[in-house]
């Protein structure tokens, strides 16, 4: 009888642990109303994403040719931070090399996260302990020689290398958003 108490208060805990992760963090599914939203999807999804980085930057500009990601090279690009974005449905992530106006370095991330929830489910996941919220800019936070931000089904993480690029991402950040309707 004390190896069968024994056994079963060994194998409770675990159970229950599992239980409790695999039913308390779940990606949000989409919503039946977003998902019955046309959305473009294929090389339309993709020209809209490329579109984000035509034009007027906040005086930043592209340095080399943007990168397109699907699941399978997101895993070459972030390395071991791709199954958070897969579990949150994401679709493809478009990837530049930038220069500010004054010809320092960044980098743009933007995510098609497919659904605005998904993206806000990444942005609250990512969210850094020493990030601070942006004055006048909703879901944003900024940190050392980083902004992030969210915008409908958008995930957007700019990097810069140094603090003249870091003094050029909230405006970079803000022609950016105002492209994503």
């Amino acid at each position: 009888m004390r190896i069968f108490v024994f056994v079963m208060l060994a194998l409770i805990p675990p159970a229950f642990i599992g239980w409790m992760v695999r039913d308390g963090r779940r990606a949000p599914a989409p919503a039946a109303a977003a998902a019955a939203k046309p959305r473009p999807s294929g090389a339309e999804a993709d020209k809209t994403l490329l579109a984000l980085f035509e034009g007027d930057l906040g005086g930043a500009k592209v340095k080399e040719k943007v990168g397109l990601y699907d699941e399978k090279g997101l895993f070459d690009y972030i390395d071991g931070a791709a199954p958070i974005f897969i579990q949150r449905h994401y679709r493809k992530l478009a990837a530049a090399e930038m220069a500010s106006a004054g010809g320092d370095d960044m980098v743009c991330d933007v995510y098609d996260m497919a659904e605005p929830a998904n993206a806000e489910s990444i942005f609250n996941a990512e969210k850094s302990a020493t990030a601070k919220p942006v004055a006048d800019f909703p879901d944003a936070i900024s940190g050392p020689m980083s902004f992030v931000f969210r915008s409908g089904r958008y995930y957007v993480k700019l990097t810069a290398f140094d603090k003249k690029a870091e003094a050029a991402l909230p405006g970079l950040a803000k022609a950016l958003k105002g492209k994503m309707k």
